[in-house]
């Protein structure tokens, strides 16, 4: 199956928790790029396959779901103010959110009856979508999932219904969605086992051991938190799986946005850092004690890690590499979590605080009171004539910090050249960042094997990151048109006195 294929699938593990996410431009091409490589497939099929859609914004909105029902409101991130938008229906009583899509303008979740529930971002308007749903997701395109007390599976496109003609073979607890058209499912039982479903083939079944699961961002790959390793399983069953030693132990495990990462948390003081590709770890980070979850944010900029005891959170960079940093909170389902722009959003007490991490000792940015009891769901979407606060000049070493996978730091690259006024000037498509040379270079690599121009733009001052991009082109239109037909998120970027 190819991407675009419209056998869609989704990822099933039966005793967790759903993970959900949306993909930022830059990761979305990176995660795609080491899916052809675990594949060994081809670059350039992977990029002709993908959709050819415009990179998300930054999420500055964040979305209060009542858990006991009512309206839905929204509020700017970081400052946490209100915004003038509030749903015309009333959400019913929530077991869960789901999450949302920008693109569709549509949130969706659980509601206490079973039932999936949409709420349209732009009409403001609450329709129920599918009845007894027992867990739904939505995937890295934007598809939503949904299994029924049957087991039977429904994928949701543009929220019309289309059925799976198999059914799971056990009752799910956990969702992930794949982008290129196949899914895992793991079923319990005296031998928990991983099941590859599609739209329409039966599934096959891969034995799997005890411990914690994560999904890559494109379904592509599940990692397995097995007491002393990571076990990695590829949704095509034919492939065997890599087990990892881990000497610190391995309790719980998540991807980098890019998917070539690995992080691994356990019974010893550190975070380990394994590398999907050549199956070794890369990097130790050093954490004030032993741990039992973590959660990566979108951009790949921070980690976060909830310690083995207590309720806090433990914040790492992982551009500097080290920790930075506790805050006192609790560890739930939908929070903690980062928004961008470098927004910790979590419950203290009974209300919902924003911190900024990239200030020292983690400054309060925002409040809400008595929104503990809510869920709260960051989105990367504005109502229209909603602007996004107008933020100071980019400073060139914050911005270098803004770590790999940032797409975010990408339009800053943008705004920084675009300033500028000498002469003359180059014109680039720019496709990743990141600290690391060695990474740069080696996403570079894979582009020019697709027969791409790619090539590392290198910093011009020390906190700069190293630029992987495509070109130079003659003209600014020159580039947006070929980055249009490239079908892989890309920004444009103009490099003065090169």
């Amino acid at each position: 199956m190819s991407p675009g294929s419209g056998d869609a699938g989704l990822f099933v593990y039966v005793s967790g928790v759903t993970f959900l996410s949306r993909l930022t431009g830059t990761s979305l091409l990176l995660a795609s790029l080491c899916l052809a490589a675990a594949c060994d497939r081809p670059i350039g099929n992977v990029i002709s396959g993908l959709p050819a859609s415009p990179p998300e914004p930054p999420s500055a909105t964040v979305l209060r779901v009542p858990r006991a029902g009512g309206p839905a409101r929204l509020y700017r991130v970081p400052s946490l103010d209100t915004i003038a938008w509030a749903a015309a229906d009333e959400v019913p009583a929530v077991e869960r959110v789901v999450g949302a899509d920008a693109e569709q303008g549509a949130a969706f979740v659980l509601d206490r009856k079973n039932n999936l529930v949409a709420l349209d971002l732009d009409t403001r308007r609450v329709r129920r979508q599918l009845s007894q749903v027992r867990m739904a997701v939505i995937g890295p395109d934007g598809v939503v999932y949904a299994v029924d007390t049957g087991s039977t599976v429904t994928r949701l496109v543009r929220r019309a219904p289309v059925r799976f003609r198999a059914k799971l073979q056990g009752t799910p607890q956990e969702l992930h969605a794949s982008l290129n058209g196949s899914l895992f499912a793991r079923v319990g039982g005296p031998q928990p086992a991983l099941e590859v479903l599609g739209s329409d083939r039966q599934p096959a079944s891969i034995p799997l051991p005890e411990g914690a699961v994560a999904s890559s961002r494109l379904g592509d790959l599940i990692a397995v938190a097995a007491d002393t390793a990571v076990v990695l399983y590829s949704t095509d069953p034919k492939r065997e799986p890599v087990s990892i030693r881990v000497s610190g132990g391995a309790q719980a495990v998540a991807f980098s946005p890019s998917g070539h990462r690995v992080y691994v948390v356990g019974s010893r003081d550190y975070l380990t850092t394994v590398d999907r590709f050549e199956h070794d770890v890369i990097d130790k980070i050093e954490l004030p004690g032993a741990a039992r979850d973590l959660r990566a944010d979108a951009e790949g900029r921070w980690l976060l890690v909830r310690p083995e005891t207590g309720d806090s959170i433990w914040v790492i960079d992982i551009g500097a590499r080290r920790y930075v940093g506790t805050v006192a909170a609790p560890w739930g389902r939908d929070l903690p979590v980062v928004a961008a722009p470098n927004t910790l959003l979590a419950r203290q007490g009974d209300d919902l605080v924003a911190f900024d991490l990239a200030g020292q000792q983690f400054p309060e940015t925002g409040r809400v009171a008595d929104g503990a009891n809510d869920f709260w769901l960051p989105l990367a979407w504005h109502p229209a004539g909603e602007t996004t606060p107008a933020e100071p000049a980019p400073d060139t070493a914050a911005l270098a910090q803004a770590g790999t996978d940032s797409a975010t730091e990408a339009r800053a690259d943008s705004v920084l050249a675009d300033s500028a006024v000498t002469a003359p000037t180059k014109v680039y498509l720019q496709v990743s960042s990141s600290q690391n040379p060695t990474w740069a270079e080696e996403h570079a690599a894979r582009l020019r094997a697709a027969e791409l121009p790619a090539s590392v733009l290198a910093p011009k001052l020390p906190d700069e990151p190293y630029r992987v991009v495509l070109g130079p082109y003659a003209t600014r239109e020159q580039a947006e048109e070929i980055g249009r037909g490239l079908g892989m998120p890309s920004f444009v970027i103009t490099i003065q006195g090169e």
